[in-house]
């Protein structure tokens, strides 16, 4: 079931990526991704400065991934907010930690859109945003087991926060 909060972006056109309702994630589906490593995958992301990256270029350390986008309204800000209070928690408790945020709106957030969104928000220098094409961001939705339902003016998703092990597998999740 789709999370009934919605985001309402602050412009308006048209969304991407549209779900793919043929085959919606279940919750056996992220069961049976716990063992799949997103590092495995083939996808290449633009980051905020504009710079091909890879996720497995933050191999090695606990990885904190979401899916916002920047001109949301309801959902993407208390997600981030949390993010915030995550990130805060982790560095008083010494753990190291890499924060990924990918935009489910890649053809409206544009890397200098992501910049501007990161400071705005206040979020650290060290915290990513990326954008990728609108089947790899579908794909990654899936593998995280965020659901996303794509209206004409918004997207509704959920706002989910992922873990992923230094090798890149799921490690558990935080939905709220």
């Amino acid at each position: 079931m789709v999370a009934s909060s919605g985001c309402v972006p602050a412009r308006p056109g048209p969304r991407t990526p549209s779900p793919d309702t043929s085959n919606p994630p279940t919750r056996a589906d992220a069961v049976a991704d716990r063992s799949r490593s997103l590092f495995a995958q083939p996808w290449i992301w633009t980051d905020e400065r504009g710079a091909p990256v890879q996720l497995s270029r933050w191999g090695g350390t606990l990885l904190v991934v979401t899916l916002v986008y920047t001109s949301c309204t309801t959902t993407c800000p208390l997600t981030v907010d949390k993010l915030l209070r995550l990130g805060d928690s982790f560095r008083r408790q010494g753990r190291p930690a890499t924060f990924v945020l990918v935009t489910l709106d890649p053809s409206n957030d544009t890397p200098e859109q992501l910049r501007r969104f990161k400071a705005t928000r206040g979020l650290p220098a060290d915290w990513h945003l990326l954008r990728g094409n609108d089947q790899q961001t579908r794909e990654l939705a899936g593998l995280l087991g965020v659901r996303i339902m794509n209206e004409s003016s918004h997207i509704i998703h959920d706002g989910r926060i992922v873990f992923l092990d230094p090798q890149g597998r799921l490690l558990g999740q935080y939905s709220g």
